[in-house]
């Protein structure tokens, strides 16, 4: 996948900056879940389509250093 989207672009597309994703994701204990479950979990329980939930998890996962 490739990881062409600003910080602004993840903003203006699901209303939250990824430094907020990654605060929320860190208060559930995401790092535990691994990438696919947090995909999923983040489609199924925000609505977010594959592509940003896709981009949010592994961007998540590199700045976690669980990539």
């Amino acid at each position: 996948m490739t990881d062409d989207a600003s910080d602004k672009d993840v903003l203006d597309a699901t209303g939250r900056h990824p430094d907020e994703w990654f605060a929320f994701l860190d208060a559930k204990g995401a790092p535990a879940l691994g990438q696919d479950t947090i995909v999923t979990w983040l489609a199924d329980d925000f609505g977010l389509d594959e592509h940003w939930s896709s981009l949010i998890a592994a961007r998540y996962a590199r700045a976690r250093g669980t990539a």
